[in-house]
């Protein structure tokens, strides 16, 4: 008996969808630092204040980082991956199909 050789790409697509949910989620987290932040330093008297806004900005800096990283794989990398696998996938299918044919259909085609 032949089996079928697969490959899936579930993981590829869960990962695409998962990053666009992270993505909205670091932008809330990022909004709700950012708030904090306006706060403690409009409140803040004292030494310390500069080095803290110097080190939270850089923070800020990071989490906006990491929307450009996962946007960048996903658009140039998995989507591209999982658009190719999709397209030979569907030429695969119809060549099976194709080969299941008795000759006599085949060379009429």
């Amino acid at each position: 008996m032949n089996g079928f050789e697969v490959a899936d790409i579930e993981k590829l697509e869960v990962f695409y969808d998962k990053s666009k949910e992270a993505i909205t989620e670091f932008a809330s987290i990022r909004q709700k630092f950012e708030d904090i932040n306006k706060e403690l330093l409009k409140n803040w008297q004292g030494l310390g204040s500069a080095a803290y806004k110097n080190e939270s900005d850089h923070i800020l800096e990071n989490v906006g980082g990491i929307k450009d990283v996962l946007d960048t794989i996903n658009e140039e990398i998995v989507k591209d991956i999982i658009e190719t696998y999709k397209k030979v996938d569907k030429q695969l299918a119809e060549n099976n199909r194709k080969a299941g044919e008795p000759e006599e259909e085949k060379n009429n085609e």
